[in-house]
């Protein structure tokens, strides 16, 4: 009995598929084929990243050409220097450099979708030029006047002395940037 109900259920798939014993399939047939709880991450959604390609400093100051911004402030001050007879109001000075430059970048664009037919990532190469600015203080530790005893406060006691500190820290920097300025292109 059993071997009669299997009998008669492949003779009802095959009905179902069109093939019957003694039919012979041909293997270059192309036939659409349905998949039961198949997971798939295509959904069509793209995907865009940036890959830096090239970075350089367009150009910078000179640091003779460099201004400072100075501000200062009135401060009582007790034991200044260690004197603990001295004690006053001292005017204090602090300065700030702000240096504005153009930063030069080449970047890669990658787009990627995520689709049932497979496409290439389109890739572009885009070039941009960016405002860039690099602050400076003075740092009142390099001060001449010194107050307090246990919790010791440096101070400029000149407009001088602070714009020489804050010029002295941006020329630096500058220095150091000097290997990333962009070279020339060269002359046709």
């Amino acid at each position: 009995m059993n071997k009669l109900i299997g009998m008669a259920l492949i003779a009802a798939l095959s009905a179902a598929s069109g093939v019957f014993a003694g039919d012979k399939v041909p293997v270059t047939e192309n036939k659409n084929v349905t998949l039961v709880q198949a997971a798939s991450t295509v959904d069509g959604k793209s995907d865009v990243s940036e890959k830096l390609l090239e970075e350089c400093i367009v150009s910078l100051p000179r640091v003779q050409d460099l201004e400072a911004e100075v501000t200062s402030q009135v401060a009582y001050l007790k034991e200044i220097n260690g004197d603990p007879n001295k004690n006053d109001f001292v005017k204090s000075y602090y300065a700030v450099i702000e240096i504005n430059y153009m930063l030069h970048q080449q970047s890669l664009i990658i787009v990627t979708t995520s689709s049932i037919q497979g496409q290439e990532p389109v890739m572009k190469v885009v070039e941009k030029t960016l405002r860039q600015s690099k602050r400076f203080e003075s740092n009142p530790t390099e001060g001449e006047y010194f107050a307090g005893r246990s919790l010791r406060q440096y101070y400029y006691p000149t407009a001088e002395a602070a714009i020489a500190d804050v010029k002295q820290r941006a020329a630096i920097w500058l220095k150091q940037q000097s290997a990333v300025i962009c070279k020339p292109a060269p002359k046709k």
